[in-house]
């Protein structure tokens, strides 16, 4: 990055000073170009490190569902078998109490 208009010595040529801070703006806009490219770099990188954490997540959070639902789908089989052996030992009381919550819902129900 040289300037427009450089400032000549009586010769022509460039006062060393303003030489030597050229070059530093030159290494230092190289430098620059450099962090620039490293940052993008790892920028990208811990981008693909996080989506592959967000794939592994998903598929666990889908086993561990899976799994849950297999063991509430299990338990509410259990439950109804229990329910369906409790209505067939004892179907009188198991009618009154369909009856009494029958009752209660209308009551809710109407208000």
């Amino acid at each position: 990055m040289a300037s427009a208009n450089p400032i000549p010595q009586s010769n022509g040529k460039l006062p060393p000073e303003v030489a030597k801070m050229e070059q530093q703006i030159e290494k230092l806009s190289a430098e620059l170009a450099e962090l620039t490219r490293t940052a993008g770099d790892y920028g990208a990188s811990r981008m693909e490190q996080l989506s592959a954490q967000a794939k592994e997540l998903r598929a666990e959070i889908a086993a561990r569902s899976s799994a849950a639902a297999d063991v509430a789908r299990e338990r509410f089989h259990e439950a109804e078998g229990a329910v369906e052996d409790r209505v067939r030992a004892n179907p009188m009381a198991a009618l009154g109490i369909a009856a009494g919550v029958g009752f209660l819902a209308a009551l809710l129900v109407k208000r």
